[in-house]
């Protein structure tokens, strides 16, 4: 931009041309010297030659090049190719493992084609090689990214093949794994398959910052976990008197559970029972696996933790061993820093580099996408046209032949067009149709399961009916516009695609019966049409119309997918085939087929219960002891490519789609904005001649309040001034606050009468009293109902209200056995909702969250549609399928029934047992079952144990078989695609998209765009390294010391200390040596000391300015706790352990990252708006768990259910756990099915049976609003706040501000690190390149131009005894950022538009502002230095030198007339030179 303005300048015409570095430099040469040109055209030259010759042998028309490359460049050949690989990913799929290596016969014949494809490969890469070449030369085989995996492909294969004939006992079967990688290949074929997979590519590299984040937290929790926890998860309860031996005469204990305990008696967690001690002989759960007891155990278990799978179990197990008491503050933090703050990290960067890839390729289609819309815009008109045009002839064909005889061919035409298209277009005839669908609809959601056989006749009757009106509607639609308008809607191909199988499925039911799939249920999708009548019509088509286009992405993604399952399912295949036999059995994800293969990876993608995956593949290879560790590699890979970057792209391209529909949205209402404008002022002209007077209406007094007290009545004067004070609106607030403490303080458990109550129950009425009088002032002051602005004129007041009338009631209702009138307790918890409004920051976070869920609402209407489309389409599956008898011999009802015998493994005892026929928890009987049974999967909760009912069911009233119905995964496989991946990423999106139209809401009311003010406020922030500085008075010994402490010698000394600190604490591991101990803990010492003598040194050599840093305030933290810690070591007083600071230590490294720099910024703008996201979230979670204590609280506590000793509703602590075990998704299902009514009750206050269903509508209307929304607005805040990362780069953002601060401290003065020398600004400005600097290419005319346009103050400095001219670091900065923001012209061009939004809005300090935007002129600017320093370097070089007096032939009078005329002539074109350049930064 720089150089094209320097270009169209007319004063560049006569200056000499730019040198940039890359012009042809020959010129500069001397005679017969070789030009750079030349040697470049010889070197391509012999280059060219020689790859003229393929392999040095076969010239450009050879017969045999010839004949490879006409074979190689063939369409048939790349066709015959891509079905090859097909072919061969078939065959590897085909094969089957069975234990102990075994083979079975079709497998040793399909291993037997192998030689075959290796011999087509080996064919392909002998063509290409000789039509290219192999590798010298661009155009060269190898020189191809894709036959470089082809030719490792071939490698592998001949290495396998030679050594396998050698009868070689090494296993080189993984070398064949290779070979499904060109499955990849066929991703250059699609365009949008190519946006998908460069979007993941392309995202590697912005994702290696967030990456060594991540690594860097979970190594801290790694080692914080090895200090708390190792050998905790070693003892268990043994038997203390019997002694088992096996055959090597080995004796142990009998181990009695296999549960953690704790030796302490004086402990809160679990203690042997009976005739049992706590011993450690216990590998730890899941053989060993999960524990803490090295490095990378510890690694894999907070990794496990990370991923939010198994954690609670992980916390349970340390309530266990070590208390209930302080375990959740490891636990909670982990999964809420690492699962739900740095993992949607990912998101925001996978969204902003895929929205930047969808605009390359959107610019490259805008042209042909312009040409199809408009197409399709004309054929839309000329229908409109054509059917205009016929009603028209046709009316006066009526009017003119009324008398005369008519022709009965345009009669019939006539009565079409006028009467059947009429009708068809009518808005009755519509909303016929619609409530057609509606009633269809809703008899197809009355099947269920068992229903009476007169109700399956009066369905399969109206079917018919529906049948015959729905073809009916078809043809009528068809006579009104004819088939090309008919079939040019898809709507209207798809209605007649569903009335064919309709008839299709009725003549199949009267022949054949009445089971299976019902095609009719997707006739509900229909009722998406009632859409056009609603005010949501353009959002709904712009959202379907965006979705359909991002249609095509969601393939290619899914094909992808395929693709990576696929390749992932094979390699578990080749690892784990035949390997999952355990003695419990084999489990149902396992590796032995490929069926079961992918089902597993797919299991583990999705992430749920993908570590009972991985335990069992780490048992196989012999624990974690063996082998087994290397193959925790495979899940490791598979969980962060598959769900954290493949399922994430679900989510960046439901984000562009929506913020593309929103654009589409905010068109569409600025064009119905103007229409209406126009409408109005055409009314408004009408009205101006017909006005009529209008009747008065009655309005009540606004003068009395409460028809008594007047607006002068001391009274009333005396409430108001009293309401309006500050102290009362606090002393609200508090008792806000104090009793909704009360209401979480309330024993469930406990007598109504108990002495804790009945306290509880007087303070409840105090309060109560409390808002009773507020309320009662408020009404007296504003009035009650009927006058404007009164009291329950306001919803909020509204709210409060119906609390205090709530609270009234349940001070009267006395004791909480009316279970009819328990709802008044309850609603007292709403109460603490009315601390919003208080606060600003919470309110606006309030706000926000409604504008969310406005923006959701369209989006969640058709998510209900389709949910209960596919609710219906499971009831007709599989009703009556899913029961089951717990003697597992016998599968019918019938068969069920008597006694049996049953081996409890846990107690080892024979127990005789009644036969019941039991029906699953979640099943699909009717629809109601179905959709709170496909919702539990849309969470990705608990869905492989549905899948493994659905496909092991038999038929209606038939137990289970396993695998007898493998097709039914389909359908589960395609609602887990539709709803968790797509739909439950689109209803993130929605609110990230509505954070991102919030930004541009505050453009319209601030006038700065987002960027914009990020931009200004890392300005103020901003400031200079004051530790690179030192004063003037500084001693020589604090001189050279703090020479040394600023050398990269002396950081990467510390940063070395740092690496092996942290290798020291992770080289821990349990039952370790006690000198090796001893050893460690000196090294500890060793390396305080060594943190202690580096805070010193920069203590003494920096003093007050060490502070000034934000590193050095983290390190002296970081020494002052180490320093504590090392301490209590050497006094070794128990009890004590804050070893965090040992680990925290590693967090040094991050100063020496520079690429961490801006994300560190980001986390910074995110945390300005996650408090309040926070509290919000907070005051959900109380509302929640005060209802949870008084509906689930009396529950009985059993150890088997998951209403247990760590997880209930008992207080308000564990209420707020269980409920954050269900935002993050830990079987939360489980935990609703246990507080359903008729369990056993606990306590004093308890009934025949506690707990309620309730439970249904208190956990999904949980999870909908707090794991939905509320939790995601923590991912919609962490995008937003990563948008530049879609920004073109060219673009300046808070990013690119970093450079400043380091390009500052080589040009400060030196003394004075907030200012530099004027004289240095050129070159400062320089050393920056686009968009923030001007680069070294920058014409000195335009670097003028811009120094004239950021007109900065300058101060006068003394330096080295001479007094200089300086500029102010903030200054430069703000000049720089307002001049490449173009925030100097239009309406910003005075600067106090700007300055009075820094002042209020950004709060920034009179001081500071002053600096950017001077209040009042300066004394001295930049641009009146610039005109100067122009001035002074034109006249220096356009005015001859003085000629010396004694010079020969020297006159006085004849030299002084000479430069007289010198000067008046250079003058004026000096003149007319610089009001130029002023007229051009005024532009």
């Amino acid at each position: 931009m720089v150089l094209n303005e320097a270009k169209e300048s007319p004063q560049n015409k006569e200056s000499p041309p730019i040198r940039l570095g890359l012009e042809d430099s020959s010129q500069d040469q001397p005679q017969g010297a070789p030009r750079l040109y030349d040697v470049v055209r010889e070197l391509s030259k012999q280059r060219r030659n020689a790859s003229e010759r393929s392999l040095f042998i076969f010239k450009e028309h050879n017969l045999v090049r010839r004949f490879a490359k006409y074979v190689t460049d063939s369409r048939f050949f790349e066709v015959f190719m891509i079905l090859t690989i097909s072919a061969n990913c078939i065959v590897l799929a085909l094969e089957e493992y069975l234990p102990n290596k075994d083979r079975t016969e079709r497998t040793q014949k399909l291993e037997k084609s192998e030689i075959y494809f290796l011999t087509i490969y080996i064919i392909e890469a002998v063509l290409k090689i000789i039509s290219k070449g192999f590798v010298i030369g661009k155009t060269t085989y190898l020189r191809d990214n894709w036959n470089k995996l082809d030719f490792v492909v071939v490698v592998f294969g001949l290495v396998e093949y030679f050594v396998t004939i050698q009868n070689s006992q090494f296993d080189f079967s993984l070398l064949r794994m290779a070979r499904v990688l060109r499955a990849f290949k066929l991703i250059s074929g699609s365009p949008k398959m190519k946006v998908v997979a460069t979007t993941i590519l392309r995202s590697v590299r912005p994702l290696l910052p967030v990456f060594f984040l991540v690594v860097l937290t979970v190594l801290i929790f790694a080692i914080l976990g090895m200090d708390y926890y190792k050998g905790a998860f070693n003892t268990a309860c043994f038997e203390t008197e019997h002694m088992y031996c096996n055959q090597e005469r080995l004796c142990h204990y009998e181990m009695v559970d296999s549960r953690p305990c704790q030796k302490d008696p004086r402990g809160s967690g679990y203690h042997c029972p009976g005739n049992t001690t706590c011993r450690r002989y216990w590998k730890g759960p899941n053989a060993g696996i999960t524990s803490f007891n090295n490095i990378g155990l510890a690694l894999l278990t907070v990794f496990q933790c990370l991923t939010m799978e198994g954690w609670t179990d992980l916390y349970y197990y340390t309530n266990d061993a070590k208390g209930v008491e302080f375990n959740w503050l490891y636990f909670v933090p982990l999964v809420m820093f690492c699962a739900f703050f740095m993992m949607n990290l990912v998101l925001g960067i996978l969204k902003g580099v895929f929205t930047r890839e969808r605009e390359k390729i959107q610019r490259e289609k805008e042209n042909k996408n312009d040409e199809n819309h408009d197409e399709n815009q004309e054929i839309r008109n000329t229908f409109q046209w054509i059917n205009k045009g016929e009603k028209s002839f046709f009316k006066d064909y009526r009017n003119n032949t009324e008398n005369d005889s008519k022709d009965f061919s345009k009669q019939i035409e006539m009565i079409r067009v006028l009467y059947v298209r009429r009708l068809v277009e009518s808005s009755a005839f519509f909303w016929g149709t619609m409530a057609c669908v509606a009633v269809n609809t809703i008899i197809a959601a009355t099947e269920h399961y068992n229903q009476p056989q007169e109700l399956g006749k009066a369905q399969y009757l109206l079917e018919i009916i529906f049948v015959v009106l729905f073809g009916i509607e078809i043809i009528l639609r068809i006579c009104a516009h004819g088939y090309g308008q008919y079939f040019f809607s898809k709507f209207n191909i798809f209605d007649l695609l569903v009335l064919v199988a309709s008839i299709a499925e009725l003549i199949i039911r009267y022949w054949f019966g009445n089971n299976g799939l019902k095609c009719s249920v997707f006739r509900a999708i229909r009722l998406l049409r009632v859409f056009d009548k609603t005010r949501y019509k353009s959002d709904i088509d712009n959202l379907v119309k965006v979705m359909i286009g991002s249609i095509s992405s969601v393939l290619s993604l899914l094909f992808l997918l395929f693709l990576f399952l696929f390749v992932a399912s094979v390699l578990g295949m080749q690892l784990f085939g035949g390997r999952f036999n355990f003695d419990e059995g084999r489990p149902e994800g396992h590796f032995d087929s490929f069926p079961r293969a992918i089902l597993t990876v797919f299991q583990v993608v999705t992430g749920e219960d993908w570590n009972a995956v991985m335990y069992n593949g780490v048992r196989s290879y012999g624990g974690i002891e063996g082998t087994g560790a290397a193959v925790v590699i495979f899940f490791i890979i598979v969980v962060l490519f598959g769900n954290y970057t493949l399922l994430n792209v679900f989510f960046a391209i439901a984000v562009d789609s929506l913020a593309e529909a929103k654009e589409l949205s905010s068109a569409d209402d600025q064009k119905a904005k103007q229409k209406n404008r126009q409408r109005h002022s055409k009314n408004a002209n009408q009205l101006e001649n017909t006005a009529s007077p209008v009747p008065n209406r009655i309005c009540l007094d606004p003068e009395r309040s409460l028809f008594v007290f007047k607006r002068d009545n001391g009274f009333r004067k005396f409430v108001h001034s009293l309401i309006n004070r500050k102290e009362f609106e606090g002393t609200v607030i508090a008792c806000i606050v104090l009793s909704s403490i009360t209401l979480a303080a309330e024993d469930p458990t406990t007598d109504h009468n108990s002495i804790r109550n009945q306290v509880l129950f007087w303070v409840d009425a105090f309060f109560a009293t409390i808002f009773t009088v507020e309320m009662i002032m408020k009404v007296i002051d504003m009035g009650f109902l009927l006058h404007r602005g009164s009291y329950l004129r306001e919803l909020s007041n509204c709210f409060d209200a119906i609390i205090v009338v709530a609270s009234l009631v349940s001070l009267f209702i006395g004791s909480s056995s009316v279970k009819s009138l328990k709802i008044f307790r309850i609603l007292r918890v709403f109460r603490i909702f009315r601390t919003i409004s208080k606060f600003a920051g919470l309110k606006s976070a309030c706000v926000m969250f409604m504008k969310s869920i406005k923006s959701v609402g369209p989006l969640l209407l058709i998510y209900v549609l389709m949910h209960v489309t596919f609710s219906i389409m499971a009831v007709q599956l599989l009703q009556g399928r899913l029961f089951y008898c717990n003697d597992s011999t016998k599968l019918t009802r019938d068969q069920c029934r008597g006694r049996f015998i049953h081996y409890t493994e846990k107690n080892g005892k024979l127990e005789v047992l009644d036969r019941e026929w039991r029906r699953r928890d979640f099943h699909f009987d009717n629809v109601f079952s179905a959709m709170s049974t496909l919702f539990v999967i849309t969470t990705g909760e608990g869905w492989p144990n549905i899948l493994d009912s659905a496909v092991s069911s038999v038929g209606v009233d038939q137990g289970p078989r396993k695998n007898s119905s493998p097709g039914i995964s389909i359908f589960f496989i395609v609602y887990i695609a539709i709803a968790p991946f797509f739909f439950l990423n689109v209803f993130i999106a929605m609110i990230t998209v509505a954070f991102q139209s919030e930004d541009v809401n505050k453009k319209k009311s601030s006038g700065l765009t987002n960027n914009q003010e990020n931009c200004i406020l890392y300005v103020v922030k901003a400031k200079p390294d004051q530790t690179r500085f030192i004063p003037k008075d500084a001693s020589k010994l604090r001189r050279n010391l703090w020479k040394i402490i600023l050398s990269d010698h002396f950081e990467n000394v510390v940063l070395f200390i740092v690496i092996l600190n942290t290798v020291c604490l992770g080289m821990e591991y349990q039952d370790q040596p006690v000198l090796y101990t001893e050893v460690l803990r000196y090294l500890n010492f060793a390396f305080v000391a060594a943190f202690v003598l580096e805070a010193a040194l920069k203590f003494y050599v920096l003093r007050n300015n060490y502070l000034s840093d934000n590193w050095n305030r983290i390190d002296i933290v970081l020494v002052v706790g180490s320093v504590i810690d090392a301490v209590l070591d050497l006094l070794k007083i128990p009890g004590i352990n804050i070893r965090v600071f040992r680990a925290a230590r590693i967090l040094k490294v991050l100063k020496k990252l520079s690429s961490l720099r801006f994300l560190l910024w980001s986390f910074y703008l995110s945390m300005k708006s996650l408090p309040y996201v926070f509290f919000l979230n907070f005051l959900s979670f109380y509302v929640f768990a005060v209802l949870g204590m008084q509906i689930f609280g009396n529950i009985q506590i059993e150890e088997d259910s998951d209403i247990n000793k760590y997880n209930n509703f008992r207080n308000i602590f564990t209420s707020f756990l269980v409920l954050f075990r269900c935002v993050t998704g830990e079987n939360w299902q489980n935990v609703m099915l246990a507080c359903m009514g008729g369990r056993a009750c606990a306590g004093e206050n308890s009934d025949d049976s506690c707990g309620s269903d309730f439970a249904y509508v208190y956990f999904i209307g949980f999870i909908c609003l707090s794991a939905f929304l509320m939790m995601n607005l923590f991912e919609a805040v962490i995008v937003n706040n990563f948008d530049y990362l879609h920004t073109d780069p060219a673009n300046l953002g808070p990013q690119h501000l970093y450079t400043f601060t380091d390009q500052w401290l080589k040009y400060a003065n030196f003394y004075d690190p907030l200012t530099m020398e004027v004289e240095k600004l050129e070159d400062f400005v320089k050393s920056m390149n686009p968009p923030l600097g001007f680069g070294n290419n920058c014409p000195r005319r335009q670097m003028r131009i811009n120094f004239l346009k950021m007109d900065l103050p300058l101060t006068k400095r003394e330096a080295c005894g001479r007094e200089t001219l300086c500029v102010h670091f903030n200054s430069v900065m703000f000049g720089l950022v307002r001049l490449t923001l173009n925030l100097h012209r239009d309406e910003w061009t005075d600067g106090h538009t700007l300055r009075k939004i820094m002042k209020e809005k950004m709060k920034v300090d009179e001081a500071r502002l002053n600096l950017m935007i001077p209040e009042t002129e300066p004394e001295i600017n930049l641009r009146q230095f610039t005109i100067i320093k122009a001035w002074k370097n034109f006249v220096s070089k356009r005015i001859p030198e003085p000629v010396h007096f004694k010079q020969k032939g020297f006159s006085f009078r004849r030299s002084f007339r000479r430069m007289k005329s010198s000067r008046r002539r250079h003058t004026t074109p000096v003149l007319t030179r610089v009001n130029r350049i002023s007229q051009e930064t005024s532009m």
